[in-house]
């Protein structure tokens, strides 16, 4: 049985309108997301419109400032809320280029969710 696209587009919105906020990490972020916090700041997160599929990701790149200038970067974490009043959902690792620029800065170009089964 396949469910409708209504369902998945509503599935889709119920998840962004958890994951509100991101987070850099310098390794792994551990199970309560609170390992590794990078020295940039959470930010919020804006999510485009869910396909029929229930496809979605990010409505724009996250620029993160405030990093160790040219220090790691491992992963980034969604959270229901700024971390520390909001609870840790996940954690992706990330691809490319890890570490700040000269400036302590670090932009995430994409974090994608599929809602489609093959």
């Amino acid at each position: 049985m396949a469910l409708n696209d209504s369902v998945m587009v509503a599935a889709a919105g119920e998840i962004q309108a958890l994951l509100t906020h991101a987070r850099l990490h310098t390794a792994a972020a551990g199970v309560a997301g609170t390992d590794n916090v990078a020295a940039s700041s959470a930010l919020a997160v804006a999510w485009t419109t869910p396909t029929g599929a229930g496809d979605f990701g990010l409505d724009g790149a996250l620029n993160f400032s405030g990093g160790t200038a040219s220090g790691p970067v491992h992963s980034v974490t969604l959270w229901t809320g700024t971390p520390g009043s909001g609870t840790f959902r996940g954690e992706f690792v990330l691809t490319g280029d890890a570490a700040f620029n000269a400036a302590g800065e670090y932009t995430v170009t994409a974090i994608n969710f599929d809602g489609s089964a093959t």
